[in-house]
């Protein structure tokens, strides 16, 4: 999203009213200000763009809490969940965990 720009446009387009962000997953996570909990169950470093030589853990910071998806669902990654909720528990890190199915309404 950095890379490309979208981070800006997003948060330009946040302003209107007459803007819906829909997002699932990492869709929803890089909303938060940190993404450092993300890298239990992600390899930060892995990236398809050779030109991109550092980890960026700052996300777009449009919410104020980490969101930790797929927490106790029949989901590959619910088990590293687990451990992200830990971390943040841990590290005094608002956090909202979300099973698959719910969402977040922000008006």
């Amino acid at each position: 999203m950095k890379l490309c720009g979208f981070d800006e446009i997003l948060k330009r387009l946040v302003a209107r009213d007459d803007f819906l962000y829909g997002a699932y997953s990492a869709g929803v996570c890089v909303l938060s200000h940190n993404l450092k909990s993300y890298a239990i169950t992600d390899d930060a470093t892995d990236t398809p763009y050779d030109e991109l030589k550092i980890v960026l853990w700052e996300g777009i910071g449009l919410i104020d809490y980490i969101v930790e998806p797929h927490y106790d669902s029949d989901h590959p990654e619910s088990k590293s969940t687990d451990k992200e909720i830990q971390y943040c528990i841990e590290n005094k890190i608002l956090f909202k965990a979300l099973r698959d199915g719910e969402v977040i309404i922000i008006e």
